[in-house]
């Protein structure tokens, strides 16, 4: 069974049952059926794995047959779930934190580069240097500033999909133990547009390429500049 005839029979199916929201529920298929195809999977396979597409529709119908659940088996799920939450929200928190980290650190080397072309030193922070110097390095600077912001637009797009898997997890157990309908799980990774992505790893690698021709440059005009190789002693950097 491909793709078109897997959504036409769930389709066909939720319309007998007369289900509410059948849009929102063909969408959330359509979607899980692009994801996997974007990770090598068949549209047969997908299929396959989803399974009898009438039998998933029959779970959104309010006239299907309701099988009561154990009230063991609730407390040992919902306790359960419950320690993982703890767990994944404090991940999710850290990750977000991350994330703002990198982005300071990206606006940061962006501001040095800033302070470099600008001869400016604010509170003596930027070592003493010749101003072709600085400029090379504030060049450099503005690589790694932007490395750091692919790297943080990549970061975002992952945290927020985390989030997202997670929170139809939760769903989908707590539905699994209450008789209700169950969702495709989502995956872990992002889905990113294709040329978005292509676009992103293009300037990542300029970024890394740039930094490291522009910092070996900017080593060598230095070391020209204070007739020695390690310039830093003679600009008395660390003293």
């Amino acid at each position: 069974m491909n793709r078109e005839e897997f959504i036409y029979i769930l389709e066909k199916t939720l319309r007998n049952k007369k289900v509410e929201d059948i849009e929102e529920i063909v969408c959330e298929y359509n979607d899980h059926f692009t994801f996997k195809i974007n990770d090598g999977y068949s549209e047969e396979e997908v299929a396959h794995k989803l399974g009898d597409p009438e039998k998933l529709a029959l779970q959104f119908a309010s006239d299907s047959v309701i099988r009561k659940t154990s009230f063991s088996k609730k407390f040992f799920v919902t306790t359960g779930l419950f320690f993982i939450d703890i767990f994944a929200i404090v991940a999710i928190i850290i990750l977000f934190y991350w994330l703002i980290i990198m982005g300071i650190i990206a606006m940061s080397f962006l501001g040095v580069s800033v302070f470099l072309f600008g001869k400016m030193n604010i509170f003596n922070l930027i070592p003493p240097m010749p101003y072709q110097s600085a400029f090379i390095f504030g060049l450099a600077f503005i690589a790694l500033s932007l490395l750091t912001s692919v790297g943080t637009v990549y970061c975002a797009k992952y945290v927020r999909q985390l989030a997202r898997a997670y929170s139809r997890f939760h769903s989908n157990c707590l539905a699994g133990i209450n008789n209700k309908a169950i969702y495709p799980k989502l995956a872990l990774h992002p889905q990113i547009d294709p040329k978005l992505n292509r676009k992103m790893r293009n300037l990542a690698l300029i970024a890394v390429s740039s930094f490291a021709i522009i910092f070996i440059i900017g080593y060598i005009v230095s070391a020209i500049s204070a007739g020695a190789l390690g310039f830093w002693h003679e600009w008395n950097w660390f003293v």
